[in-house]
């Protein structure tokens, strides 16, 4: 166990040191470390500095220790901060063994450069318990309870180390289609791509390890019998203990990741941290960013993306309702929600005022999930028909998830670098009397939110309500075409609309709501769709 006051630097250095001088810094294996205890007198920094040279770090004599928290005292004047956290006891790369990477759903394909490797980790994990009351506003108190093994499996996708950015982004993959879902992955390969951030994806959960049949999805779709089960030679003797160990299991795997990327071979040592997880992987990130991050302090942002008004009890034994994120959380955490995840699953119960160290965004004419996320990363055009293949009636949302959310991101990983707060968004106007409700116009689109070229000029009528029930379905919104006589009257010729998309689009990029890049792709985009819709000159 690693205990002291963590900064991202010190993390860093840390692991270098565990790499290059395992004599100075504790017993270690071929493949892993088990750290001793080691205290630091060093906090948190606002803004994440360059990581040192490789040094050896001795376990300092109680004079020293007490000098530097002593000298932080007076410099800083600031309350100590202790953290712990633990390595896992093993980790090999799974090079060569079986058929290779089996992938999570949503493997969107490499940006140029990028190569992709898989890790098996291994070690002694905790649960935890609560201390007192699990009260709604997430200041939550834990302490460890019960430790089990586990064997799990970890992503890497990174690119040449003279691109690096120095970001590590670590996926909690999301596991509700009864296997893994590297979701964020897909919706954002391309930013964290011309970016140059590494990315780490982790089997946290038990149905990520073991697999489990839904019963959401049509047969034969998706083989959700467990890695083990489908490629034994690989994955044979992963184990997972349950999902009251998952959040050590995600903290082990996050150092394991940055140890072995700031290692010789790899060549990317990390001076920021962030973690970032959707949909259910979302609500169990809200508890361990109210319960564990106090206690482990690993990771200097969340992005929380399209979570409802739910999260487990640390102990999982329970799902608790209109849970917020602690308000005196120490690092960025920014909050991704699109209009499903306000009314279907509720978040509008659960929102809360932005605070020093909390944004939210809230996107119009999104759906929790839609046609980006099945089709797109993987190369086919988006069409809002493709629902069919999941038993959906009607069109599916097709709205603007994937740009707003690379827009978000890059806005966060800005403020955890720089500090610069992202944009102010204000909220989607939504009804509580008799079951949440979002209010619309005229049109059937939602009010307020984050504004793009799709709602503010639009072709169609983009909504997070649902069409259907099936399986999923409740979760992929709707698309509703405008007849052709009611796009004539909007307008009156194709450059007038390119004239309106262009000046929404302008517009959106101004308030940091889409990236350039992006925008120009959408016009580009848009542009054809109003062609192919039969606006002419």
């Amino acid at each position: 166990m690693l205990v002291g006051k963590k900064s991202t630097p010190f993390l860093s250095l840390y692991i270098l040191c565990a790499l290059v001088v395992f004599s100075g810094c504790g017993p270690s294996t071929e493949t892993g470390l088990e750290a001793e205890s080691v205290t630091v007198g060093e906090s948190r920094k606002e803004t994440p500095t360059a990581v040192a040279e490789p040094t050896t770090v001795q376990e300092p004599q109680e004079s020293e220790t007490q000098e530097m928290t002593e000298e932080n005292s007076q410099e800083e004047q600031e309350e100590e901060y202790v953290v712990a956290f633990r390595f896992p006891n093993e980790w090999a790369s799974a090079d060569g063994l079986g058929e290779g990477i089996l992938q999570p759903l949503g493997d969107a394909a490499l940006p140029t450069g990028f190569v992709e490797d898989e890790y098996l980790v291994s070690g002694q994990a905790v649960s935890y318990v609560s201390e007192g009351p699990v009260t709604t506003d997430g200041f939550w108190t834990v302490t460890e309870d019960s430790t089990a093994a586990y064997r799990t499996r970890m992503i890497f996708r990174y690119p040449p180390a003279e691109q690096f950015s120095g970001v590590v982004i670590v996926e909690w993959f999301n596991v509700t289609a009864g296997v893994d879902n590297s979701i964020d992955w897909s919706y954002l390969s391309e930013e964290i791509g011309r970016s140059g951030h590494a990315y780490v994806g982790v089997s946290a959960q038990y149905v990520g390890v073991m697999g489990r049949d839904t019963g959401r999805i049509p047969q034969g779709l998706i083989d959700t019998r467990g890695l083990p089960v489908r490629d034994q030679a690989r994955y044979g003797n992963l184990v997972h203990p349950g999902d009251a160990y998952s959040f050590d299991i995600f903290s082990q795997a996050a150092v394991a990741s940055l140890t072995i990327l700031a290692s010789p071979e790899y060549g990317l040592p990390a001076t920021s941290v962030v973690a970032a997880g959707q949909s259910q992987s979302a609500g169990f990130l809200t508890s361990y960013l109210n319960a564990v991050h106090p206690l482990v302090d690993i990771f200097d942002g969340f992005l929380i993306h399209g979570r409802g008004d739910g999260a487990p009890n640390p102990s999982v034994e329970s799902s608790l309702e209109n849970v917020l994120i602690r308000t005196d959380v120490n690092v960025p955490v920014l909050i991704y929600e699109t209009e499903t995840d306000l009314t279907v699953l509720e978040y509008a119960n659960a929102r809360q005022e932005d605070a020093d160290n909390i944004r939210t965004w809230e996107v119009a004419g999104a759906a929790h999930a839609d046609t980006y996320s099945i089709t797109y990363p993987r190369g086919f055009p988006r069409q809002a028909s493709i629902g069919a293949a999941l038993g959906c009636d009607g069109l599916i949302n097709d709205g603007p998830q994937h740009e707003t959310l690379q827009a978000a991101l890059h806005h966060f990983i800005t403020w955890v670098r720089e500090g610069v707060v992202p944009p102010v968004a204000p909220r989607i106007e939504v009804s509580m009397e008799g079951g949440l409700e979002i209010i619309r116009d005229e049109m059937g689109i939602a009010i307020g939110g984050v504004r793009t070229p799709p709602v503010e000029a639009p072709l169609r009528i983009l909504i997070g309500d649902p069409g259907s029930s099936e399986g999923f379905c409740f979760l992929f919104g709707q698309t509703f075409d405008i007849d052709l006589e009611t796009l004539q009257g909007m307008y009156p010729s194709l450059g007038s609309y390119v004239e309106a998309l262009e000046a929404a689009a302008d517009e959106s990029v101004t308030n940091g709501w889409l990236l350039q890049a992006d925008a120009e792709i959408m016009i580009e985009e848009e542009t054809e769709r109003a062609i192919s819709f039969g606006l002419l000159e």
